[in-house]
């Protein structure tokens, strides 16, 4: 299984950032199809948390 991991930092101090995992995403059984469907989950994400920019995002396994 795989789960997006998101690094994220404020809008508003770009050197302030932190790693978000959020939990109500759902994980994939295989890194491809993470990636290939993270970038909806990523916006959605944006929407909800306006302070904050999503520098870059990646998929893993929980726990790694």
């Amino acid at each position: 299984m795989f789960e997006l991991v998101l690094v994220i930092c404020l809008a508003v101090r770009p050197d302030h950032c932190a790693i978000e995992r959020p939990l109500s995403f759902e994980r994939y059984p295989t890194a491809v199809e993470c990636t290939h469907n993270s970038y909806v989950h990523v916006v959605h994400w944006l929407l909800e948390h306006p302070n904050w920019n999503v520098r870059q995002w990646r998929c893993e396994q929980p726990g790694a």
